[in-house]
């Protein structure tokens, strides 16, 4: 879920690839925060992230599907080199990269982040960080005494493991803007807090995005299958179970193709 001045957008993946490159997302964007809190606790809370990255990027089929991904989006953008309006040198620059990480990721042994699952410190934290309030100082005590170091020094090692994510940042930043840039987006009105149509089973959708006024006081529960996309919205209580929405609301519809 994103959001901008005016307007919250939801976001609803329709293959498990695309909910993975969605959590990625999601976690290196929480990493970037963090990483500029000097504090123990901000090296804790970006730790924590470099384990659950670890944890998601586990898939061994993981690798295989990106890099079929950034070739179904090469093959698209090549279909663009003869439209007279396209920047070709940008164009040009984003297929390179494309293939670039496409072919690291098909001749590249082990999974992503392998270097990562043999530095033993971060295998116990993978351990001990399951556990309510894990990782304190009496299970890992090596663990204590690195938060204890100079801030350079940690953040020295840190960036050392982060690189190590560079690649499938980068994959997972492209893949997601071209799904996003690749947009119909149409105006829709939910009739008592309800709509449901009818979709092109042929159609390649990747991505489904709603996006409701701010002033509104609902959020959408998003039903899609090969054949509908159903949006029903609820209430905005966060103490009592959810109630349906019960007034017509304008929101917006984004079919992400590719």
């Amino acid at each position: 879920m994103t959001a901008t001045s005016d307007v919250i957008i939801y976001e609803q993946p329709l293959n498990e690839l695309i909910r993975v490159c969605l959590r990625l997302e999601h976690l290196f964007t929480q990493l970037d925060h963090h990483l500029t809190d000097n504090s123990n606790l901000g090296t804790r809370n970006t730790i924590v992230n470099i384990i659950h990255l670890l944890n998601l990027l586990d898939r061994p089929d993981l690798k295989a599907k990106l890099a079929k991904e950034l070739s179904l989006h090469m093959s698209v953008l090549s279909r663009l080199k003869n439209t007279p309006q396209i920047d070709h040198k940008k164009l040009d620059e984003l297929l390179e990269q494309l293939d670039e990480l496409s072919r690291l990721f098909i001749d590249s042994n082990g999974k992503i982040g392998q270097n990562l699952r043999e530095i033993e410190l971060l295998n116990t934290l993978r351990l001990h960080l399951s556990s309510p309030g894990g990782g304190c100082s009496f299970d890992v005590p090596v663990y204590h005494y690195w938060l204890q170091q100079p801030i350079k020094s940690r953040q020295e090692i840190i960036q050392s493991w982060l690189d190590e994510f560079s690649k499938i940042r980068l994959a997972t930043k492209l893949a997601l803007q071209l799904i996003r840039e690749g947009t119909k987006v149409q105006n829709k009105t939910a009739e008592k807090g309800f709509y449901q149509e009818l979709l092109d089973p042929h159609i390649n959708l990747r991505l489904i995005r709603v996006g409701v006024p701010k002033d509104i006081p609902a959020f959408p529960e998003i039903s899609v299958s090969r054949h509908f996309v159903g949006v029903r919205f609820y209430s905005a209580n966060i103490h009592d179970r959810p109630s349906q929405y019960l007034q017509n609301l304008l929101f917006t519809l984004s079919y992400c193709i590719s």
